[in-house]
């Protein structure tokens, strides 16, 4: 019987373009499947889904809050118009 090939972390995070505790937490939480290496490090299959998992969302709208002095005001008005 021939073994699977397993990711590493690093490969399985470049793949699904997240940060690698994102998959330590989906390993804890149990949502991948992570085999255990002799060396205690983490093994993700190859034919594990990686692809089912949504990537983050990143069109999520930032709030910018600035704080102008009096003195400044002027010239923050003059160079909006």
């Amino acid at each position: 019987m021939m073994s699977e090939r397993l990711l590493t972390l690093r490969e399985a995070c470049r793949r699904l373009e997240v940060h690698p505790n994102t998959l330590r937490r989906w390993d804890r939480e149990g949502k991948i499947r992570v085999v255990r290496t002799v060396g205690g490090g983490r093994g993700i299959p190859e034919s594990e889904r990686l692809m089912g998992f949504v990537k983050p969302d990143v069109s999520r709208k930032a709030v910018i809050y600035v704080r102008v002095s009096q003195k400044q005001k002027g010239g923050l008005e003059s160079s909006m118009a």
